[in-house]
């Protein structure tokens, strides 16, 4: 009889316990819901229609939306500017912050707070400072950089940097290595702190060298790193939309208009919302590809470094 008390009483004790865990999570599943899960089903259902603020009639059009779009040449170029915006920073980033890593992480360097910390100073400042800043860099008409170049005599007169399709786009890029560079930098220095130095002793004893040891020690156990933040940072840099917009809002003649871009334009300056909807759900579609591939990494990762 004792014990059956016991029992129930535990099951009560569990059951308040449920009830009490449901509403401490409550607030966090609201907040998601109404955040991230209520403008994502708003645009998937807005995408089956021809919604326009300035007509009255909205009428449910199926698929019709995404065919146009994936029927679209203009569609497909700004998928190819996004992909080559997203693959050129990406490369270059993390080239850039391996070897920063490296360097950060040299046993011999001297103030090595002070240069990590100013090191990550980029990634501190808002993505539309940054772009603000590159602007007024390459304007041609009070651009510091021509000002230097006129001044030392390799430029005649200014150049309209931001003016040229493959320039802007050059621009753009850089914009986003200099601000991206230091999450990769640090990123990569995590890794490297825990290499066991054992390795790289046992490497010297041999008479490795420091090529040798990086290409069979360093980046072997380096790679699981690489290939999380890689996928990572593909993802935010392909959903890029504040740093191409205030930098260039596409131009010039689209030569920078990427994929969020796209859809903003298709959305809000064409006022075609049901389209821009549809955009908006082909983006997330791709990108919960790479989410599903830097949860495998992850995986990869953790099974790693167990």
């Amino acid at each position: 009889m004792k014990k059956r008390d016991d029992l129930n009483r535990g099951h009560a004790l569990e059951k308040r316990m449920g009830v009490q865990g449901f509403l401490l999570y409550l607030p966090a599943v609201l907040i998601i819901f109404l955040i991230i899960l209520y403008p994502l089903i708003y645009a998937l259902c807005m995408s089956f229609t021809n919604y326009r603020p300035t007509v009255r009639n909205v009428s449910i059009v199926g698929f019709s939306n995404y065919a146009k779009i994936l029927s679209d040449s203009d569609f497909w170029a700004a998928m190819g500017r996004s992909l080559f915006f997203t693959i050129t920073s990406l490369t270059l980033q993390i080239i850039l912050g391996l070897a920063l890593a490296q360097l950060l992480n040299h046993p011999r360097l001297k103030c090595k707070m002070l240069f990590r910390g100013l090191a990550i100073t980029p990634w501190l400042i808002p993505t539309v400072s940054v772009a603000l800043i590159f602007k007024w860099m390459f304007n041609d008409l009070y651009g510091i950089l021509n000002f230097m170049l006129v001044d030392i005599g390799i430029l005649d007169k200014p150049y309209a940097w931001m003016s040229g399709g493959k320039t802007a786009m050059f621009i753009l890029v850089l914009a986003n290595i200099w601000r991206g560079t230091p999450l990769m930098l640090t990123m990569f220095l995590a890794g490297l702190q825990g290499i066991p130095g054992d390795y790289y002793e046992a490497a010297r004893v041999d008479g490795a060298s420091a090529w040798y040891s990086f290409r069979k020690i360093t980046f072997p156990l380096l790679l699981p790193v690489v290939m999380v933040s890689g996928v990572l940072r593909f993802i935010w840099t392909f959903n890029f939309y504040d740093l191409p917009w205030v930098m260039t809002q596409g131009g010039p003649a689209d030569a920078t208009t990427t994929t969020p871009v796209y859809a903003y334009k298709r959305a809000f300056s064409s006022y075609r919302l049901g389209e821009g909807s549809a955009i908006s759900i082909i983006l997330f579609i791709v990108l919960l590809v790479f989410a599903f591939i830097y949860f495998r990494a992850k995986k990869y990762q953790d099974k790693i470094y167990k």
